[in-house]
C-alpha cells in the first residue's frame, strides 16, 4: 500500500482544519448577523410603533371608522411600514389594504401578537402573512381608547424577505470570504508542506549518497532551527561511517597484499568444500581458471590424489594437519597442508607450500648417494685389499719392501680413480641442482613488495609516514631471489624513512633485463642499505640521489 506524501497529508490535515474552523465561523457569524438583524428590525418596529400611536393620539378626533382608515393609509407610504389598527379583533385600519377593503379583512383576535398585546401590552411574532403571502414580522401593543379613537390594538408589519435577503447577501460574502480563505490558507500550507518535503528530499538525498559510498557529503544549509539535530546528525553519521569504513577498507588492503604476496598458494574452502577465496599464488600453481571460485580444488587444476586426501577424515576443529605431499602437472611438488578453525562451520584453510627445490634437492642427494655407493664400492674395495697387503708384507720378517711398494702404487692409484668418481659425481650433482633450480618457478616481485608495504603499515603509520605504491607492471613481475629475502629488504628500506615523511614506490621495467624498485622521497644518507641479502642472488641496492634503488635481474 501507497503511502501519502508529506505535502499531501499535510495539505489535507490543513484543509480539513480549516474546514472544520471555517464552518464554525460562517455558522456562528451568520446566526448572529441574522439575530443582529432581526433585533435591530424589531427595535426599528418598536420606535414606529410608539410614533404610530404618537400619530393617532395626537391627530384631531376622529370622525368614525373611515375617517381613522384613510388617516392611516395616509400614514403607511411614510412610516415604511404596515400599519393597522384593531379593536375588539376587528380591524378599523390598514395601510396596505385601503380603506375600501378593512371591511372584508377577517377577525384579528386570533392572532398571537394580538393576543400577546392584549394580555401583557405588547406583542409580536414572525410568520406568512394571510393576506399578503409574505413573511412578516409583526409588533402590536395596546392603545387606551382617546376622543374619536376607540380603546385598540396599534399593530405594524415589517417585511422579512427584505431582511432575509439582506442577511442572504451577507452569508454570500461572508462564504465568499472564507472560501478566499481556505483556498489561501491550503496554497500556503501546500507551499510550506512542499518546502518541508524538498528539504526531506534533500537530506534524504544526502543519506542516500552516504550510503553509496560519498562519505564526503556533508548538509551545510537548514531551511529551519528544527532540522538542525538531524542535519548534525546527518553530519556525524557521515563522518563516523566514512572514518570506519575507511579502517576497514584500509584493513582489507593490508590483509589483500598480505593474502597475494604469500609465496604459498592459499584456498579458502567453505563447508561444503568449495573454494570461496584464492590467493595470486594459488591461481599460478593451478592456471586452469582465472577465478576458481565456486569450485573444487579438483575443477580448478588440483590432482585428483589431492581432492581424494582432503576427502579423507579432515582436521579436528581448531586444528592443523599435513595432508601429504604431490607433484603437481607442471612439475611442481607441493606440501598440502588443512587448518579447520574452531568453528568447522567457517568451513577450512589449505595451504599449498612449494618445496619442488627442496625435493630437486633430495632427489639429487639421493641419487649422489646411490652413484657414489655404487662408483666408489670397487675401488674402496681394492684400496681396503692392497692396504691390508701391504701392511703384511711390511709386518713380515724380512719386510717386503718391493712387494709393499707395488701394492701401496695400487692403492695410490684407486684412491685417484676414486678421487676422479668423487668429482665427476660432485660435477654431475651440480648440473643437475643447477638444472633443478633454473626450473623452480620465480619469485613474484610484485607481490612481495605489496606483503612488504603491508607487514609495515602499523610502524609507518605510528611515524607519520605514507608510503604508496604509485607505479608497477600489470601481472606478476618474475625474479630469481627467494620470496622471504624481498620482503625483508623491502621491509628494512621503508621502516628507515624519516618520521612524517612519504614515500612513493614505483617497479619499473629496465632495458637490460631488470627490474628496479625506487623509493622516491626523503631519506637518511647514513642509513644501512641491505645490499649483502640481495647481492648474493645477483641484485644490488644503492642511493639514486636521495630516492634508494633496489635493482634486481628478471628471472
Amino acid at each position: 500500500m501507497s503511502r501519502r506524501s508529506i505535502t499531501l497529508s499535510h495539505l489535507l490535515w490543513t484543509w480539513g482544519f480549516f474546514l472544520l474552523v471555517l464552518s464554525g465561523v460562517f455558522i456562528f457569524a451568520a446566526g448572529r448577523a441574522e439575530q443582529a438583524a432581526l433585533a435591530e428590525a424589531e427595535d426599528r418596529a418598536r420606535r414606529s410603533l410608539d410614533l404610530a400611536q404618537y400619530l393617532l393620539r395626537s391627530h384631531p378626533t376622529f370622525g368614525g371608522d373611515a375617517d381613522l382608515a384613510t388617516y392611516v393609509d395616509s400614514l403607511g407610504p411614510h412610516l415604511g411600514f404596515r400599519l393597522t389598527y384593531i379593536a375588539a379583533g376587528r380591524v378599523l385600519a390598514d395601510s396596505d389594504v385601503g380603506a375600501a377593503g378593512v371591511g372584508e379583512m377577517e377577525n384579528h383576535a386570533d392572532r398571537p401578537e394580538i393576543k400577546k398585546a392584549l394580555e401583557g401590552g405588547f406583542g409580536q411574532d414572525l410568520r406568512v402573512s394571510r393576506t399578503l403571502g409574505r413573511d412578516m414580522l409583526y409588533v402590536a401593543q395596546a392603545t387606551p381608547a382617546e376622543p374619536g379613537l376607540p380603546a385598540g390594538i396599534v399593530r405594524l408589519a415589517l417585511p422579512v424577505s427584505s431582511l432575509r435577503a439582506e442577511i442572504e447577501r451577507f452569508r454570500e460574502t461572508l462564504l465568499a470570504v472564507l472560501a478566499l480563505v481556505f483556498v489561501a490558507g491550503g496554497a500556503a500550507s501546500a507551499i510550506l508542506a512542499r518546502r518541508l518535503s524538498r528539504t526531506v528530499g534533500e537530506m534524504a538525498a544526502v543519506a542516500r549518497d552516504i550510503g553509496h559510498g560519498h562519505f564526503d557529503r556533508r548538509i551545510h544549509l537548514v531551511p529551519a532551527a528544527d532540522f538542525t539535530p538531524l542535519a548534525e546528525a546527518i553530519n556525524a553519521l557521515a563522518g563516523r561511517i566514512g572514518t570506519h569504513v575507511g579502517e576497514i577498507e584500509a584493513r582489507r588492503a593490508r590483509q589483500d597484499a598480505i593474502f597475494d604476496g604469500m609465496a604459498e598458494g592459499l584456498a579458502i574452502l567453505d563447508s561444503a568444500g568449495r573454494i570461496t577465496a584464492a590467493n595470486q599464488a594459488f591461481r599460478a600453481m593451478f592456471p586452469k581458471f582465472d577465478d576458481p571460485t565456486g569450485r573444487i580444488p579438483l575443477e580448478a587444476g588440483a590432482p585428483l590424489c589431492v581432492q581424494r586426501a582432503l576427502g579423507e577424515a579432515g582436521a579436528a576443529p581448531g586444528s592443523v594437519r599435513a595432508v601429504g605431499r604431490f607433484e603437481l602437472p607442471s612439475g611442481r611438488v607441493v606440501d598440502v597442508v588443512e587448518a579447520v578453525p574452531a568453528t568447522p562451520e567457517l568451513g577450512r584453510i589449505l595451504t599449498f607450500h612449494d618445496v619442488t627445490e627442496a625435493a630437486a634437492m633430495e632427489r639429487i642427494f639421493r641419487d649422489f648417494v646411490i652413484d657414489a655407493s655404487h662408483n666408489l664400492r670397487t675401488p674402496l674395495t681394492k684400496v681396503l685389499g692392497y692396504a691390508e697387503t701391504a701392511r703384511g708384507m711390511l709386518a713380515a720378517a724380512p719386510p717386503d719392501t718391493t712387494g709393499a711398494d707395488g701394492a701401496l702404487t695400487v692403492v695410490e692409484r684407486a684412491a685417484t680413480a676414486m678421487k676422479s668418481v668423487i668429482d665427476e659425481l660432485l660435477t654431475a650433482a651440480r648440473d643437475r641442482f643447477a638444472a633443478a633450480k633454473a626450473k623452480a618457478p620465480a619469485t613474484d616481485l610484485l607481490a612481495a613488495l605489496k606483503q612488504a608495504l603491508a607487514a609495515v603499515s602499523p610502524i609507518l603509520g605510528a611515524k607519520g609516514v605514507t608510503a604508496r605504491l604509485v607505479e608497477a607492471p600489470d601481472g606478476p613481475v618474475g625474479v630469481a631471489v627467494p620470496h622471504e629475502t624481498l620482503v625483508q629488504a623491502f621491509s628494512a628500506i621503508l621502516v628507515q624513512t624519516p618520521d612524517a615523511a612519504s614515500t612513493a614506490v614505483r617497479l619499473l621495467r629496465e632495458k637490460h633485463g631488470t627490474y628496479a624498485v625506487r623509493f622516491e622521497g626523503p631519506a637518511r644518507l647514513d642509513v644501512a642499505l641491505p645490499v649483502a641479502d640481495l647481492a648474493a642472488a645477483g641484485g644490488e641496492v644503492f642511493f639514486h640521489g636521495a630516492t634508494r634503488v633496489v635493482r634486481l635481474p628478471a628471472a
